[in-house]
């Protein structure tokens, strides 16, 4: 069975991060903290931006947790595209081109927050099963429980209820998304693939190639949601753009 060049080993020489002087000093929050954050996720975004005002925060109803914690999605989101490239090496899709992802206020970014997050969780769960490779499989679980974080989070935060998925249904066991469900969630934020491999993998056949395949599937949300929260986050908790 052919192995992927997974975390540890050569893949630990892999250094994502850029000049620290590039990262976002955190609001109310500890801003060498979130510098160390930063510089292993390898998140740069411009040095100007400066915390939001007490004021701004206090109208869109923003918390110092609110701050810390979308912080922290930007950044795992980020380290998650990292890893998956860093699994994939040679055979990582391009970045897709996207669109629609800059929200006009603070209430619609939380909400489509909730609705990635959960597309994310449901996704995850639904490749699981065709995935040959047990090391593959533990790789993409190390990213879909820390997802199923992010959603409860979200869900909680928005006033739902804690374990409901993106089709609102409350659950006691999580549903898992079957792929086409995942491409009409996802699709609406993908202009194209920028020449990467279509948003499929087989569901009857599990080998090394599907495995490629499911990775690269999930790659593509991973970079959607980093995208995401690269645009948004400093929009909505960070002023000085």
């Amino acid at each position: 069975m052919k192995s992927f060049p997974l975390f540890g080993g050569a893949g630990e020489s892999r250094n994502l991060a850029t000049d620290l002087e590039t990262t976002i000093p955190v609001a109310r929050g500890d801003r060498r903290s979130f510098l160390r954050k930063a510089a292993v996720a390898g998140v740069a975004v411009p040095a100007a931006m400066v915390a939001m005002s007490p004021d701004t925060a206090s109208a869109n109803h923003i918390s110092d947790s609110d701050v810390t914690n979308f912080t922290d999605l930007l950044i795992h989101e980020n380290q998650h595209v990292a890893r998956l490239q860093v699994v994939l090496g040679a055979d990582a899709r391009p970045k897709p081109n996207f669109n629609n992802l800059e929200l006009p206020d603070f209430l619609s970014f939380t909400q489509a927050a909730q609705a990635l997050e959960n597309t994310g969780v449901g996704a995850y769960l639904g490749a699981a099963g065709f995935i040959l490779n047990p090391e593959v499989l533990a790789r993409a679980a190390e990213i879909a429980f820390i997802e199923a974080r992010h959603a409860g989070w979200l869900n909680t935060r928005r006033g739902d209820r804690i374990t409901m998925n993106v089709l609102g249904e409350e659950q006691s066991f999580e549903r898992a998304l079957v792929q086409e469900e995942v491409v009409a969630l996802a699709g609406p934020f993908i202009r194209d693939l920028n020449g990467g491999p279509p948003l499929a993998f087989s569901t009857t056949t599990k080998s090394f190639e599907n495995d490629v395949a499911i990775l690269n599937f999930a790659l593509a949300l991973e970079y959607l949601e980093a995208e995401f929260y690269n645009i948004n986050v400093p929009k909505f908790l960070y002023s000085g753009l």
